[in-house]
């Protein structure tokens, strides 16, 4: 669906509706997940997350010592998480001082975002 706002008038309106649904629906969502994830930060859950990070951490620093490299998908898929998580968890290592990275690698993708819930597609 592309809408072009330069020329509203000879777009179909109905894709615009429909585009202005799904922008609204993932606005609601995100709004929706904030508040239940800030009701639910209990000292335990934190910790949880914390354990968890530093597992999946742990990994990604033995990955990058071990290969001299992080190769997204195929960590991912071993660890069981998405390459958007080894990416931004590698970043946080980074800042944290566990893990220096030296290169950054990207090859043109298919233009889909992966961080959208495919409900809203």
């Amino acid at each position: 669906m592309n809408i072009d706002i330069k020329n509203l008038p000879d777009q179909n309106m109905f894709q615009l509706v429909k585009s202005l649904e799904l922008v609204s629906a993932r606005v609601l969502d995100s709004v929706i997940k904030s508040g239940q994830l800030a009701s639910s930060a209990t000292p335990e859950m934190q910790m949880l997350f914390e354990q968890w990070t530093e597992c999946i951490g742990g990994a990604i620093a033995d990955a990058a010592e071990k290969e001299g490299a992080i190769v997204p998908d195929k960590l991912a898929q071993e660890i069981g998480v998405t390459p958007a998580t080894v990416i931004s968890l590698s970043l946080a290592l980074h800042r944290m001082g566990k893990i220096k990275i030296t290169e950054i690698k990207a090859s043109p993708s298919d233009g889909a975002n992966t961080e959208i819930c495919g409900c809203l597609k």
